[in-house]
């Protein structure tokens, strides 16, 4: 994913999306630690945070969640096409056995 932040840009313009794609990576992880947050809050409910077992099951299911809500964002790699990003593979495209 991050060769492709690469893929359309010309050579003048790779440190902009150097920066761009640095600042985006930054924003992910940290929407990605606040969603994290929210939803191990969510599966902790009114249990007080006090409570060792019910804190470490609602991360227990707040991880599966995650990896769910993962596994579902890479379905958007279905929509790429042959010719993408070809210009960062030196334009040789793979041939799928």
């Amino acid at each position: 994913m991050n060769s492709m932040a690469y893929a359309d840009t010309e050579a003048r313009d790779s440190s902009m999306a150097s920066t761009i794609a640095s600042s985006m990576q930054q924003l992910s992880m940290s929407f990605g630690l606040a969603c994290g947050s929210l939803i191990a809050a969510w599966y902790l409910g009114d249990a007080p945070q006090s409570d060792g077992a019910a804190v470490t099951s609602a991360l227990h299911y707040a991880f599966l969640t995650l990896g769910v809500l993962t596994a579902l964002s890479s379905l958007s790699f279905w929509t790429l096409r042959a010719e993408d990003g070809a210009n960062v593979s030196r334009g040789a495209l793979s041939e799928a056995p």
